[in-house]
């Protein structure tokens, strides 16, 4: 990526944490803002003090919690708040025993105004939760969880909280509903919900069941209202609808779903069921029945029975074994009636069997309904009533309808026919027939795993309307591997269906190239083989010097690297042909070694001259440009093909010895450093051009395709468009700089890539090989660029990776890692090894963009030794600070100080040194800018402190791997304005 005198050119434009404020994660509203709140990545994220431990012993949620010692310490953790809002700050407790009946947790407030609020505990063996809501006033930056057992008690700590107090708790599910059954009506009643900041209605859908849409209806919270009652008007009879009841609250949240199935009866078989003949013919009566205009539940008339009478209707002939809904509406004129009955007997055959209904015996009308099953053979209903209550009895709107069959299944069907098509290494084609229940189908749920496995990794294929058969591409398998697969359907609701499960064996992956050679092939299994496994170690060379890093790495670790990287690289001076030679020489010696051999190319602008350098590779092509160098025929294609005509020949010798080569063309495409990148579709047929070109034409087989975008950034864009398919890449890398080893880059770069290796294609630190282990283990290599390696890592960290049991080396050298001379110092920077040049010394030492304007400048007259020295021009005015920082990977064992060489300005303003470990940890310490007469400054490691936003670490100085290290300059006692200080000679020394 980087060219030899252009390191790190790209980080002057990059936007880093503040000196005084750390950087705020962007969030959603309500998401929590610590970044490890129940102690699943470990300690990180934590400050701690004492010896507090992560354990899996006990946990209110996930793995783990922290184990507090009673009287051995604390920990804490920080986040930066705004003014006005308002914050919910929260925590889960629980002691090991018995015997504490208060403790404390604090929650401290600082910034340029400090407090203190506290949650109160009550010392229970249970997990217990308590909270508190802040709103930050003027001058508070920061809020933080601390806490220390002070206590005669272990305690656990888990699932930390501090979060903005937007609402994003969902209300509690409603109560499952009763229901009144019409025949065009369904009257619903239910128990409300409860929310933490109100409920604000009920959501009702429905739909009959063989309907794909669904009728929506909104019930209103009420203040002190427990009981709802909703009823769905104009249903069709004889139909069985589907019902899903929530609650919502005022922010949009929703409960769980409370599902149902309820049916709406045919027409009314009862003649004259609702009297308004005006009589009771033709139903069967004995003592005083008659009807009344009096008080009817509806229409006009209703049915008096006089006490010690009865009344029945005709004998209605009933299907076997259907349901029938029996209903009415009945009141009493007086206050304690006697006895009453109302039956409902079913003629079975030659048998009878009578069923009893439950009625209120209230002078207010009430619906009494149930539902009767009828048995085998010819059957008949009659409803009769009769009256013994001393009072009369009323009757109205009599009915028995038959009931559809309502599915004893809410689930969907299990999708039918899953069947596996097309089986590749790492992808299958599955195919199955669309599900249909009573609520619809959502979703279809895929789940896969090894058939060794426990655990299994799940995707989700949205349902499409009409749809009769689902196909769809499997891919992230492994090659050569047995898999169980299931699919279920998932309806609108919460009910799944039952799995439909096969298993499938997967293939050997080849090459995209067809006719790829044996050690191509080879290569490439080599990869596959690895994936999830371990890592093999890479490091880039500088083609005029090819083997210098490599040798480097090997000296510091004993071991060789797995992986041997170069590049074709741009002229630079003398015979380009003869340093690439040499280059392709070295490549054929370590591949004769065992080595694997990774090429990239910075291709300069077909339309410059062949001795054009790096200000070529980097230079812009217009989008004319760029389609006429990727469209066959034009003179801009035929200078691009007369290019790569030329690295096809040094591919071809590497070819003839048998050597394989990851080949990694057109590198970090997804931005804007290289004249082929940022135009997605002419880049993708570039790459498709270059693909035909050296395989199709030149025949070369023993390359292994591999796509490399940096890492996506404010500067780097999505990368997903740049990919040029499955049909001509093999290996997809990310190029990584800053320690930026993100989970999202990871996991998007493994979906994209359906199961093919990923890799590291550049790096700059040293990826950490316990995060590959546990998040993102499928990367199969890494390559360090060139100088990086030292720059960029401490020599103890390098030797540590090469170490570990899951790197992958090429062997040991048998000299054993490099064990360091003992030194009384140790070198931060002299400014001598910059050339003179403003823009190397830019490159390294970059202003903090958060802060005032900050110059650094390569000085000859203000220097304490050597030709040069550094000029720092800086204002100071509001946010109060400027500086300039530089990354380093370094170590200084045996350390007491840091000494530089300083001329101050005279301003009584304050100058902070500081320095940041690779954990994160940052230390600074501070003199007063006085006086004018250059001097030697001393400052001990022990006047070296923690500032008060730091957070992480373990609160001790660790020398042995220093990340960055800064100088800035900010008010302090003297005014704000401009100034200029020279400072040479930085080291980290003995006292």
């Amino acid at each position: 990526m980087r060219g030899k005198w252009f390191h790190g050119w790209l980080a002057v434009v990059l936007i880093f944490a503040s000196l005084l404020v750390p950087s705020v994660p962007v969030l959603g509203a309500g998401e929590n803002l610590l970044g490890n709140p129940g102690f699943e990545s470990g300690d990180t994220l934590w400050e701690k003090w004492g010896s507090p431990v992560v354990t899996t012993a006990e946990k209110h949620g996930g793995a783990k919690s922290l184990l507090v010692k009673r009287s051995t310490g604390g920990a804490s953790a920080s986040v930066a708040v705004q003014q006005g809002k308002t914050y919910r700050v929260g925590l889960w407790v629980k002691f090991a025993a018995a015997g504490v009946t208060n403790a404390t947790m604090d929650m401290d407030i600082f910034g340029t105004q400090q407090s203190k609020e506290q949650l109160h505990f009550s010392g229970s063996t249970e997990w217990e939760y308590r909270q508190l809501l802040y709103t930050p006033g003027p001058g508070v930056q920061y809020i933080r969880l601390s806490f220390w057992n002070g206590t005669s008690k272990d305690y656990y700590i888990d699932d930390a909280v501090i979060r903005e107090n937007v609402d994003i708790e969902r209300p509690t599910t409603p109560g499952v509903w009763q229901a009144q059954h019409d025949s065009k009506a369904l009257k619903l009643t239910w128990t409300g919900s409860t929310d933490d900041m109100g409920v604000d209605s009920y959501q009702i859908f429905y739909k009959k069941t063989d309907a794909a849409d669904w009728s929506t209806a909104a019930v209103p919270q009420q203040e002190s209202v427990n009981q709802y009652t909703y009823t769905l008007n104009n249903l069709d009879p004889f139909s069985v609808y589907a019902i899903m009841l929530r609650a919502k609250d005022v922010a949009g949240n929703t409960s769980d779903a409370v599902m149902g199935l309820e049916a709406t009866p045919g027409f009314n078989q009862v003649p004259n069921g609702g009297l308004e003949s005006g009589h009771i013919f033709p139903w069967y009566r004995t003592g005083t029945v008659q009807t009344t205009t009096y008080d009817p539940y509806s229409g006009m008339y209703a049915l008096k029975l006089k006490n010690l009478s009865t009344v029945k209707t005709p004998l209605l002939p009933a299907n076997s074994n259907a349901s029938y809904l029996v209903s009415f509406w009945s009141k009493f004129n007086t206050v304690l009636p006697g006895p009453f009955t109302v039956t409902l007997d079913v003629y079975q055959g030659f048998s009878v069997k009578s069923y009893p209904f439950y009625t209120n015996a209230t002078a207010a009308w009430s619906r009494s309904e149930q539902q009767i099953q009828t048995g085998n053979g010819l059957a008949g209903l009659q409803l009769r009533g009769a009256n013994w209550s001393g009072g009369d009895m009323y009757l109205d709107q009599v009915f028995i309808g038959k009931m559809p069959v309502i599915p004893t299944n809410l689930s969907p069907t299990a999708p039918a026919g899953f069947k596996a098509g097309t089986i590749d290494g790492v992808s299958a084609e599955l195919e199955w027939a669309a599900s249909t229940g009573p609520f619809g189908v959502r979703e279809y749920k895929l789940l896969y795993k090894k058939a060794a496995d426990t655990e299994w990794s799940s995707l989700t294929v949205p349902y499409v309307s009409g749809q009769s058969l689902y196909a769809y591409k499997l891919e992230g398998l492994s090659p050569e591997s047995l898999y169980d697969i299931e699919v279920k359907a998932v309806s609108e609701g919460t009910a799944i269906s039952a799995p439909s499960t096969l298993q499938l064996t997967t293939g050997r992956m080849v090459p995209v190239n067809p006719n790829a050679s044996v050690e191509a092939t080879a290569l490439l299994d080599r990869l596959y083989a690895t994936v999830g496994k371990a890592v093999y170690t890479g490091q880039h060379n500088y083609y005029e010097e090819p083997a210098k890093w490599y040798n480097t790495a090997a000296e510091l670790t004993g071991y060789y690297p797995a992986l041997w990287g170069s590049d074709f690289a741009y002229y630079i001076g003398g015979d380009i042909g003869e340093l690439r030679q040499s280059m392709i020489d070295e490549a054929i010696l370590q591949g004769k070694a065992g080595t694997m051999v990774t090429l990239t190319y910075h291709q300069t602008r077909p339309m410059d001259p062949a001795t054009s350098g790096w200000e070529s590779v980097t230079g812009d092509v217009t989008e004319a440009q760029m389609t006429e160098i990727v469209t066959p025929g034009t003179a801009l294609y035929n200078q691009w093909a007369a290019q790569v005509d030329e690295i096809a020949g040094y591919l071809e010798q590497l070819q003839d010895e048998g050597i394989p080569v990851l080949w990694r063309p057109y590198h970090e495409m997804n931005a804007e450093f290289f004249w082929w990148g940022a135009r997605p579709e002419l880049f993708r047929q570039l790459w498709h051009n270059m693909y035909d070109r050296l395989t199709n034409l030149h025949g070369l087989n023993n390359l292994i395709w591999v796509w490399s975008p940096n890492a996506e950034s404010s500067w780097a864009y999505d990368s997903t468009p740049y990919y040029p398919g499955h049909d001509v890449v093999d290996v997809l890398a990310m190029d990584i700089y800053n320690n930026d080893y993100r989970d999202t880059y990871y996991n998007k770069l493994l979906k994209l890539s359906g199961g093919r290796p990923i890799a590291i294609g550049e790096n700059g630190e040293l990826p950490d090989m316990q995060m590959l282990r546990e998040k993102q283990s499928r990367y199969v290599y890494f390559m360090t660029w060139s100088q990086y390696l030292t720059d960029k890592n401490s020599i103890s960290g390098i030797q540590a990776l090469y170490s570990d049991p899951r790197a992958l080396n090429n062997g040991e050298t048998g000299n054993g890692p490099f064990i360091p001379p003992p030194v009384d110092s140790y070198l931060i920077d002299d400014f001598e090894s910059y050339g003179g040049s403003n823009g190397s010394l830019r490159s390294k030492w970059q202003r903090n963009v958060s802060g005032n304007a900050a110059t650094v400048t390569l000085d000859t007259y203000q220097l304490n030794s050597g030709s040069y020295g550094l000029k720092l021009d800086y204002t100071v005015g509001n946010p109060g600070y400027a500086g300039v920082y530089r990354s380093m990977g370094k170590e200084w064992p045996g350390m007491g100080a840091i000494s530089f060489w300083l001329q101050p300005d005279g301003s009584n303003r304050q100058l902070a040194v500081q320095f940041h470990e690779t954990n994160g940890e940052v230390w600074e310490a501070g003199i007063k800018i006085e006086g004018t007469e250059p001097r030697l400054v001393t400052i001990p490691f022990t006047d070296f402190a923690r500032p008060g936003w730091s957070t992480g670490g373990n609160g001790v100085i660790d020398l042995g791997s220093i990340k960055e290290f800064a100088f800035y300059v900010a008010q302090g006692s003297g005014t704000q304005g401009s100034g200029t200080i020279y400072i040479d000679d930085v080291k980290a020394i003995k006292l």
